[in-house]
Order: C-alpha cells, then sequence, then structure tokens
C-alpha cells in the first residue's frame, strides 16, 4: 500500500519520469518496447507480480470459472504481467519498468535468455485481442482473472463441430494485495473500453495472416469435403516463384503441421503464447509459408503494422510519382537484388521490391536507402506480403540494427569493432596471427552483418539464420560469425593475406549442406550438416555472448567509431568545396566545416526539444485519460518518421553563424535576457534554459545588411544556403588581401538590380550598414591619423583650435560616413537629365562631415549662397586640384547661427536639396564608389583590414568579447552615444576637458532618433535645425 502510494506521489512530482534519460541510460520506457518489441507510443502504465496457468487444451470440459479442479492440469508461469496503453505483456524474465526501478531490474532481459528471446515465455496481448475477462472464483486471497481471446472467441462456433475442444482461456492469478490487484484491474478496464474500437482493425489484420487461413474451418471443412475453399493471403513471392530449397528435404510439411498444432492450443498472430516449444519450432526452421508471420510477431513489426495498417497504401499514394535522390539510387540496384532468385528475374518481383524500398524511404527521408538495403528486403519479399516487409524493414532499421542502414553506416562500424573485440577475446591466437599477418577481419565480416549473411551463406541456410535473429536479436550475428572463425580455424591459421582469408570462408559456405562427420561409422553423426554444427556451435559453445555483453562493448568503443566517421566526412567535405575555398587557410576551412554543421545540429535539436516539450505539455493536459484512443494518423507509431539531418542553412541559421562569427552580428538588446532560471536540478535548468529560440549562445542582430548578405550568398535562391556556398563567400571575402575585392562585394551587396549601379535608398542602406558594422568597436583594426576627414593636426596652420581633443576612432568613422554620405550624392550620377539649377546646388555641399562649434547649434551648410566656391570660375579663392579635397581652402561653410524664424530656409532646403528629392533620381557606379572610399583614410582601412577581418573562424573571437563591458569604450552602445563626452570619463577615468559639443550637428543622430536619413537630413542641412 505503501509502495503504490510513493509510485502515484511520484507520478505528480515528475509528470514523464518514464522518458527521462539519466547519465545516457535508455529510460524506462524504452526498455520495456525492446523487451516485449512494442510500438513507440507505449509507455509501462502498471506493473504486477503474476501467475500465468495456461489449461492442457483437452484437460477438462467443464467451465473455467468452477474453481480449483480446472487447475489440476497445464503449464504454470511465474513474471511479471506488464500494462501499457494498448498491451498487455507477461515475461518469465522479472523486469521491472517503474520509475523508482533500478536500471539493473530494469534491463535483466538482456542477459541469458535460454534461447527464448528477450520477452521470454510469456504473451505480448493487444487489448483490442482481449474480449473477455471474466473474475474467476477462488479464495479470498486469491485474485486470478480469465482472459478469453479474440480468436478463441471467433472461432468457437465452427470449430465445434470440427474439433469440439472448449475455448482456450488463460488463467492470470496476480500476487499483490488486494488494493495493487484493484488498481492494476481498474486500469486493464479503461483499457479494454478504449481496444474495443481497434476491433475492426485487427479482424482485417487477421485476415492478412496465413495462420488465419491454415487453421480456418471454412478452409478444413472444405478440404475434407474435397471442395476448393477460401483463398490463401499473400505470403511472399515464394508462392508464386518457389520458395527456395527442396521443400521435401526441409521436411516443410511437417513443419507446417507441428506448427498448425501448436497454434491451436497457444493461439496465432496477435494472440500467440510463447511457451518453450515456441523457440524450439524456429530453432528446427520454420515453414516456409508462415515464416513472414512468425518473423512479424518476434520483430514486432506485427504490433507496429496493427497501429498503422494504412501506413503502406497511404504513403505509396501520397508520394507517387514523386522524384527524389533516394529513389534514383533505388533504381540503381533493382536488378542487383538477389539476381538468382527468380522472383528477381521477372517484373513482378523487382515492383514490388521497388515499391516497398520507396516507400520506406519517404517514411523515413534520414535514412532514405543505403547500401544493402535492397537485399535485405528482397529477401523479406520472398516470404512476406509487400506491406509485411515494409513494416519488417522499418523494424529492422529502426530498432534491431540501428546505424546499420544509414548514410554513413556508424552502427556496422561499430558492430565490425564489437566484433574484433569478441574475437580477440575468444580466439586469442586465431585474432594475434590475423593481425601478425596484416589481414582485415572486416573484409570478411562486414558483408555478413550489412546482409544479414544472406549474400553470404545460400538462401536456404540464411534464411534459418534469419528466423533465429528476429527471435533473439542481433546477439546472434555474432554468435554465428564467431562460430564460423571457430570451426575454420585451424586453416585461417594458415593464411597470410586477406584473398587466400576470403577464400577458405567462400569455400565452407558452399558446402555447409555436407555432413559434418563423412567418415564417421556413426549414422546419426554422418546425417548432421555442417550448417547443423554451425548453429549448436554458435548457440552452445557461445552462449555467453548476450545482448548486454553487445551493448556494453558498443558503449564503449561508440566514440571513436563516431570521432573517426566525423573526422572522414570533414575531411571528403572540405575537399570538395571548390576551388574558390581553397582561399582559406585549413585551419578556417575546419572551423568553418564544425561551426556551419554545428549551428544546424544545435538549431534541429532545439526544435526537436520545443515539440518533445510541447507534446509533454499535451499529455499533462490529458493525463487524466492516458487510455484516451489515438488515431493511426497521430500515434507515433510509424516505423520511423525523422527528417534528414540538415544540410543546408536558412535566414535564422545563418544570423546564428555569423553572432558565432563576428561581434557586429550580436544584437544589442536581447529578446531572451540570460538569467538564472529557478529549478530544483541543475539538468532542468539547462532544458530550460536550451528552449531559447538561440540555445546558449549569443542572440543575433536581424539588420538589412545581414539580408543582403544571406541573398547574395545563397546561389540557389530559394533560402538554402550551403556549406560550398558560404565557403565560396566567405573566400571571397576574407580570403583576399585586395581592398578592391572588398569594396567590390560590399557594392555588389546593394546592387539590387545587378546593373553596376547603386540608387538613392541604396546609398542610405550603405550608410547604415557601415554604421551597423563598426557600432562596436574595431578591436585595433583602424588606426587614424592626426589629420583626418577636416580635423588638421595642431601643427596646422588650419588647425581650428590647437589646444582641442582629439576625436576617438569611432567618432571619426562617424564623420568619414557623414561624409561618405555628403559625397556620394556630390558625385551622383543622375538617371535622367538634370537642370543647371540641380547642378549649382550640387556644389554647396559642405566637404566636411563633422565641423566643431561653439556653445551654439551651428548649420552645417549655408544655403543662402547660390554659388559653390568650389565650382565658381569667378571665385578669389584658388580651388583645390584634387575633385575629392575634403575642405578647399577658405571655403567654409557659415558660422552663423540658425535665425528663430528658419521657415524660409526649412523651404529652401526642400526645394534645392537634390539627395532629398524624389523627383530626381540618382546613382553611383561602382568606380565612383571606389573614388569616395578611398578619399577617406579611415573608410579606406575599413574595407582593407577591419571588414575582411571581422569574420573570425579558426581566430574565434572570446564569447565573452561578444558583450563589452559598459567601462569600455565600444560597450556603451554605439558609435552614435559617446560625442561630446569627456574620453577619460567613457574609460573610466576623470577629466575636466570636455569634448566638442557637437550636439545634432556634423551628422550626429543620437539613440532613439531616425537612423542614417537623420544623418544625411543634417548634413543637408535638416529642417529641425
Amino acid at each position: 500500500m505503501l509502495t503504490s502510494f510513493m509510485q502515484k506521489a511520484q507520478s505528480f512530482i515528475d509528470q514523464n519520469p518514464l522518458n527521462a534519460h539519466v547519465d545516457g541510460r535508455p529510460s524506462k520506457a524504452s526498455l520495456l518496447r525492446e523487451q516485449f518489441r512494442l510500438p513507440p507510443s507505449q509507455n509501462p502504465l502498471a506493473e504486477i507480480a503474476a501467475e500465468v496457468f495456461l489449461p492442457f487444451p483437452l484437460s477438462s470440459s467443464s467451465a473455467v470459472t468452477s474453481g480449483e479442479r480446472t487447475r489440476d492440469r497445464g503449464n504454470r508461469y511465474l513474471g511479471e504481467l506488464h500494462l501499457s496503453e494498448s498491451f498487455l505483456c507477461f515475461s518469465t524474465l522479472r523486469t521491472s519498468f517503474l520509475p523508482t526501478a533500478s536500471h539493473s531490474s530494469s534491463t535483466s532481459f538482456t542477459g541469458l535468455t535460454n534461447g527464448a528471446g528477450p520477452g521470454g515465455l510469456g504473451f505480448t496481448l493487444p487489448l483490442c485481442s482481449i474480449r473477455r475477462v471474466e473474475r474467476l472464483n477462488s479464495h479470498h486471497d486469491k485474485f486470478s482473472l480469465a482472459l478469453t481471446t479474440f480468436e478463441a472467441l471467433q472461432r468457437q462456433p465452427l470449430e465445434k463441430a470440427i474439433t469440439a475442444r472448449p475455448t482456450r482461456k488463460i488463467i492470470i492469478t496476480l500476487d499483490a494485495s488486494r488494493g495493487s490487484c484493484e488498481r492494476f484491474c481498474d486500469g486493464l478496464k479503461k483499457g479494454l473500453r478504449e481496444g474495443m474500437k481497434e476491433i475492426d482493425t485487427l479482424r482485417a489484420m487477421a485476415t492478412t495472416c496465413y495462420s488465419e487461413y491454415l487453421l480456418d474451418p471454412a478452409r478444413i471443412k472444405a478440404k475434407e469435403a474435397g471442395v476448393k475453399g477460401p483463398d490463401a493471403p499473400d505470403a511472399g513471392l515464394g508462392m508464386l516463384f518457389r520458395y527456395p530449397g527442396d521443400a521435401r528435404k526441409l521436411r516443410d510439411g511437417s513443419k507446417m503441421r507441428l506448427w498448425a498444432e501448436y497454434m491451436r492450443e497457444n493461439g496465432r498472430h496477435a494472440t500467440m503464447v510463447r511457451q518453450p516449444t515456441f523457440s524450439k519450432l524456429i530453432r528446427v526452421g520454420l515453414p516456409n509459408r508462415l515464416r513472414g508471420e512468425i518473423w512479424e510477431i518476434c520483430s514486432g513489426s506485427f504490433y507496429t503494422r496493427l497501429r498503422n495498417p494504412q501506413l503502406y497504401s497511404r504513403t505509396l499514394a501520397k508520394f507517387v510519382g514523386k522524384e527524389s535522390l533516394a529513389i534514383d539510387e533505388i533504381e540503381k540496384d533493382l536488378n542487383r537484388s538477389l539476381p538468382e532468385y527468380p522472383g528477381f528475374q521477372n517484373d513482378e518481383g523487382i515492383e514490388r521490391l521497388r515499391r516497398v524500398l520507396t516507400a520506406y524511404s519517404w517514411t523515413n527521408e534520414e535514412v532514405g536507402y543505403c547500401q544493402a538495403m535492397n537485399i535485405v528486403a528482397a529477401a523479406l519479399l520472398i516470404f512476406s506480403s509487400e506491406e509485411q516487409a515494409f513494416f519488417l524493414l522499418g523494424a529492422l532499421c529502426d530498432r534491431l540494427l540501428p546505424g546499420y542502414y544509414s548514410k554513413d553506416m556508424y552502427g556496422t562500424l561499430l558492430d565490425q569493432k564489437v566484433f574484433e573485440c569478441l574475437v580477440e577475446k575468444t580466439m586469442p591466437v586465431l585474432w594475434e596471427h590475423l593481425v601478425k599477418s596484416d589481414v582485415n577481419l572486416s573484409v570478411a565480416s562486414l558483408p555478413w552483418f550489412l546482409s544479414l549473411y544472406v549474400n553470404s551463406m545460400p538462401l536456404v541456410f540464411a534464411f534459418r539464420v534469419l528466423d533465429v535473429f528476429f527471435l533473439e536479436g542481433p546477439k546472434v550475428l555474432f554468435q554465428v560469425g564467431l562460430a564460423i572463425l571457430r570451426l575454420n580455424g585451424e586453416e585461417l591459421l594458415d593464411v597470410s593475406d586477406d584473398g587466400s582469408f576470403i577464400q577458405i570462408l567462400k569455400n565452407y559456405f558452399s558446402c555447409l549442406d555436407e555432413s559434418a562427420n563423412p567418415r564417421s561409422e556413426n549414422e546419426k553423426l554422418r546425417a548432421i550438416t555442417k550448417f547443423q554444427e554451425l548453429m549448436v556451435t554458435a548457440f552452445k559453445e557461445f552462449s555467453g555472448i548476450t545482448q548486454s555483453s553487445i551493448t556494453d562493448l558498443r558503449e564503449k568503443h561508440v566514440d571513436e567509431i563516431k570521432k573517426g566517421l566525423a573526422t572522414f566526412a570533414k575531411r571528403t567535405s572540405v575537399r570538395n568545396l571548390g576551388p574558390e575555398a581553397k582561399k582559406l587557410s585549413a585551419d578556417d576551412l575546419s572551423m568553418l566545416y564544425d561551426r556551419f554543421f554545428d549551428v544546424l545540429s544545435d538549431r534541429q535539436a532545439r526544435a526537436e526539444e520545443r515539440e518533445e516539450q510541447r507534446q509533454k505539455q499535451e499529455q499533462q493536459r490529458v493525463r487524466p485519460s492516458l487510455w484516451s484512443h489515438r488515431s493511426a494518423a497521430d500515434n507515433g507509431d510509424a516505423p520511423s518518421s525523422k527528417a534528414a539531418p540538415v544540410q543546408v542553412m536558412d535566414y535564422d541559421a545563418f544570423r546564428e553563424f555569423l553572432a558565432r562569427t563576428a561581434k557586429w552580428a550580436v544584437t544589442d538588446a536581447p529578446s531572451f535576457p540570460s538569467q538564472e532560471i529557478q529549478s530544483p536540478s541543475p539538468a532542468q535548468r539547462k532544458r530550460s534554459a536550451t528552449l531559447s529560440p538561440w540555445g546558449d549562445g549569443p542572440e543575433p542582430a536581424d539588420h538589412d545588411f545581414m539580408q543582403r548578405l544571406y541573398g547574395k550568398w545563397d546561389d540557389s535562391k530559394e533560402g538554402a544556403l550551403t556549406l560550398q556556398s558560404l565557403a565560396a563567400g566567405l573566400a571571397r571575402l576574407k580570403g583576399s588581401t585586395d581592398i578592391m575585392s572588398s569594396m567590390t562585394l560590399f557594392f555588389d551587396l546593394f546592387d539590387d538590380e545587378g546593373a553596376g549601379k547603386v540608387d538613392r535608398e541604396g546609398i542610405l542602406r550603405m550608410s547604415e550598414s557601415l554604421l551597423f558594422l563598426s557600432r562596436r568597436g574595431f578591436d585595433g583594426a583602424i588606426t587614424p591619423t592626426d589629420s583626418i576627414n577636416g580635423f588638421a593636426s595642431p601643427t596646422s596652420p588650419n588647425s581650428l583650435d590647437a589646444d582641442l581633443p582629439k576625436l576617438s576612432t569611432n567618432e571619426r568613422f562617424l564623420g568619414s560616413v557623414s561624409a561618405f554620405i555628403r559625397r556620394c550624392f556630390e558625385y551622383a550620377d543622375p538617371d535622367q537629365p538634370v537642370d543647371t539649377t540641380a547642378n549649382e546646388i550640387s556644389g554647396h555641399l559642405p566637404a566636411s562631415g563633422i565641423t566643431p562649434s561653439g556653445d551654439e547649434q551651428l548649420d552645417l551648410i549655408d544655403l543662402s549662397s547660390t554659388t559653390s566656391t568650389t565650382k565658381n570660375p569667378s571665385s578669389p579663392h584658388p580651388t583645390s586640384d584634387h575633385p575629392l579635397c575634403p575642405t578647399p581652402p577658405d571655403s567654409t561653410v557659415s558660422l552663423a547661427p540658425i535665425a528663430k524664424n528658419g521657415g524660409a530656409s526649412r523651404s529652401r532646403a526642400a526645394s534645392h536639396n537634390v539627395a532629398l528629392d524624389p523627383s530626381k533620381p540618382l546613382h553611383i557606379t561602382l568606380p565612383t564608389f571606389r573614388m569616395v572610399i578611398l578619399a577617406d583614410e579611415l573608410l579606406e582601412q575599413f574595407f582593407e583590414t577591419f571588414f575582411p577581418s571581422s569574420f573570425h573562424l579558426s581566430d574565434s573571437p572570446d564569447a565573452l568579447s561578444v558583450s563589452l563591458p559598459a567601462s569600455t569604450l565600444s560597450g556603451n552602445l554605439t558609435t552614435f552615444t559617446n560625442l561630446g563626452t569627456p574620453v577619460k570619463n567613457l574609460i573610466g577615468g576623470n577629466s575636466g576637458k570636455t569634448m566638442l559639443n557637437i550636439g545634432s550637428a556634423g551628422g550626429i543622430v543620437g539613440p532613439g532618433s531616425i537612423g542614417v536619413r537623420g544623418l544625411l537630413d543634417n548634413i543637408v542641412n535638416d529642417a529641425r535645425i
């Protein structure tokens, strides 16, 4: 009672304890599914110790509910009874999947199973297959139930006339307190109600099983009467093109009779009970027409098909006529799939194989199609229908052999490492010889594992291996492989190269049907074939190879294998980036590859975690009804619906990449400020932190420049930036020290039409981008001289004030941007002919972007002058020979303060300002842009040094330096805010001398103002002044 109360309390504390992973260990729910081969949507809801009693079929004709008399003859099994959303499972292997259960008690089924498989002796009953539950008349301290299954109830009316056997029942006695028994029964009752909704699906599936046809009373009655009975269901291509091997030598008829008798007594397909005879019948070989169905039951794909009965047909209909890379690969391999079998020399077999492989490639885009999958699917189709083969293939790829059939085949490579470790441990002499002779074991063994021995052994014997494989799991592949080496050990000790090693094994496989003891005088020994000897050696001498030991070895070597695969994939990808990327250093390319896929994998992981959180919240919302019915479309029991790993960047991923590469790409106002997340555990705090759209990294900005850069580098123009395109874009910018290339790339970003010119809006966008890129400082990449942008050195005779403090680099760069805007409009070309008035007005634009002022607010440009001192030939002052001279001699702007009544001035500015007049479009070309940039020392250094070096790859900046402290100059937000403030005050010192209070003059726009357009308006005498 106390234990059940604690479990209930725990379920409220931890809303989803079954799916939690601790220290990388599998969850309790996944262990339950692994033991009983359940669909992915199933979770442990309740469990209880129980005794299962299976009465002998002919033991009594009395009612089962009559008491203890019916329990005298039959088989009793002690074990654990488990209840999930849609299944009732029992196993003699005592396991516990409660939240409080230890890991060892949850994984005991991975140890020795005595040939019964992970499920042991017991059953896995879909709740929809239980048609009646009766409470038995037992003692007051007993709690017994009698279950009547679907097939027993279905055959009762007709079968009574044929066999006169009583209805088969399963007697379950719960071994717990009465309160625990009542709670378990309440859960079972709810599940049975929900299971009634799936009874029609079960009936439809039963008609596709050959066992249903085999035991069909109508078929038996028609056979006895000598008339045609119902048609047999599809049992694979073997029904059309004959099954491999000689049916008489294989004793197929005898095996079929044994299985028919077993199924009459212990149920069939969904309701089959696993007794000791079950595994023995599998070991001696399955009958051909029942093989596909038994494979389905043992692998669990039958239960997945039960939950998704229309998935195969729906997938084919949905993707009919569509093309993909996987389909192209499938077409290449169709004619190379078991060509020795007649069925695949015919269009019928080829079409079936094509449909199965195509359907699976669409349902599991992460795997799609890969090497050897066609061999395995072809083998399955010989004994199963298309639909059965489709779900069997899903069970193989997703659950039984994860990673075997993937793009990098890491599962196969990992198991090769495990197999080598087992050979070294069990056969040290042979292993030492192979190492000494430099013989690569995986050259021979990798095809064994990848094709499940189908391509190595004759088909008749390979299918015998598959029989046991589906029952006991992947450990069979290791046991059979070790037995092959052991039986050929003496000959293998004489080999000295890979060729002779493989030839010995080929010769052995070709004579598996021969006698293992041809010279023995004992007739029984002579009758033992080499294949029988192989199977006995595998399961007796190597019985210590368990799933648990294989899992331990996999965990030991998985990091090494994945690291090797990652290195190989990285080296191959970097090599194939193209000649343009070679401009980057090897370190830069390596870092670029890592950062590109780190961003993509992190974003995909966060998306999956958010979806998982959403599903958890949905489960919590409907938690009072854990047995609520799910439709086939949303129950999550498909073989796999994982999307393929993302290989291209969308714009948001590109922003995140830039935020990890350049400081200017980090936003100034994070929408998700980092703060301590109050959680009961560090693990939960970590999970909560990753819910940010940007993970643990800095939040990226979103600026027009970043959008243009993405659009320029995205060759597909479909929002899919590849690694090759990104590398080429960075190489053109960062891999060259040519300032002309840097300026050309920047100019091309704003050449929207590709006509080699940038219009008025583009010029403003350029200015905004320059300010955006420079707002976090230059990190010493720009070192201005004393005379720049009109600020003469103190020794210059034209110096305004030798005692004035020097402006900072950031503030001088702002002046350069101000001058850049003015000069662009001054030397811009008109899109259409303009009158002389416009030409005259262009001459009035000032040469200096920042002009010192006194206490009064000054006008930058005196528009009262009607002629330009630099353009008027009658001007008494000499003009500079250089067309971009910052300030002509004696041609200074008016320092007169603005009149209070500035209406006339504002009207004149609006009517005579070419830069603000939309009726007179203008543009600059690339030569003009270069000329303007090269005329300014700071802008020249910006494009030559800072702009390319601001993209950090192998020289990645410290993450802490992105968020600069407030005590530093560039930490005070942007270039705009520091003007008029003593420099020493900005860096933490004290200064009594105040910097020039430029205020809103000189193109300075304070925070919260109107941006670079305000800057332009100031330059051309904004009406706000």
